[in-house]
C-alpha cells in the first residue's frame, strides 16, 4: 500500500474527537464506579470510608478463623469513617495490627489511621466479612509482647531478617474488646 492510500484512511479529526470525549466519558464512569465501591471500605492503598458487613462477636478468645483471610480492612475515626487495608496476625488470643512495617511512611506518626487512633482508640476492623468493633492499644516497642508479635507478622507475610529496613520504624497494636 502506498503513502497516499495510507494517509486517505484516516478518520477525519472530527472523528479523533469523538472518540476522545467517549475515552473521557468511560474513564470518568469508572473513576465514579470505583470511588463508590472505595466509600465502603479501603481499595488497595486508597483509603476508604465506613466498613460494612455484619458485626461479630464482642469477645474473641481465638482469633485462628481468620487464617485465611489475606489482609484485614481497619476503620477509625467512627464519626467521620477512615478506613485502610493492613496486615494482622494473631499470637494466642491476642491480634495485632502493625503500622509502617514494610510500605509507605518509614514513621507511623505520618499515618492518618495512627493519628486518628492516638485521639480515639475505638476502631472497627473487617476479616473476611465480619466487623469487629474493637480499641486498640500500642504495645511498647522491644517488649516480649511486640517482639511476639512482630515475629508473628513476620511469617505471616513471609518477610525474611535481610528484607527487613533498619530505618523503618514499626509499632503493632493490639486489637482489644470493648465495652461501649
Amino acid at each position: 500500500m502506498n503513502r497516499k492510500s495510507l494517509l486517505a484512511r484516516r478518520p477525519p479529526r472530527h472523528l479523533s474527537a469523538v472518540w476522545i470525549v467517549k475515552l473521557a466519558a468511560v474513564s470518568m464512569f469508572l473513576v465514579a464506579g470505583l470511588a463508590g465501591l472505595a466509600g465502603c471500605g479501603p481499595l488497595g492503598p486508597i483509603p476508604g470510608g465506613a466498613l460494612s458487613g455484619p458485626v461479630g462477636a464482642a469477645e474473641i478468645d481465638d482469633w485462628s478463623f481468620a487464617a485465611g483471610v489475606e489482609n484485614a480492612q481497619l476503620e477509625t475515626r467512627l464519626d467521620d469513617p477512615h478506613s485502610v487495608n493492613t496486615w494482622f496476625a494473631s499470637v494466642g488470643s491476642n491480634l495485632y495490627v502493625p503500622a509502617s512495617m514494610i510500605r509507605g511512611s518509614k514513621t507511623p506518626t505520618k499515618r492518618s489511621w495512627v493519628a486518628h487512633v492516638d485521639e480515639d482508640d475505638r476502631v472497627r476492623i473487617r476479616l473476611g466479612d465480619t466487623v469487629f468493633e474493637r480499641r486498640v492499644r500500642r504495645i511498647a516497642d522491644g517488649s516480649d509482647e511486640y517482639n511476639a508479635a512482630r515475629a508473628a507478622l513476620e511469617a505471616r507475610y513471609e518477610i525474611e531478617p535481610e528484607d527487613r529496613d533498619p530505618e523503618r520504624v514499626i509499632w503493632i497494636f493490639r486489637v482489644e474488646a470493648r465495652a461501649d
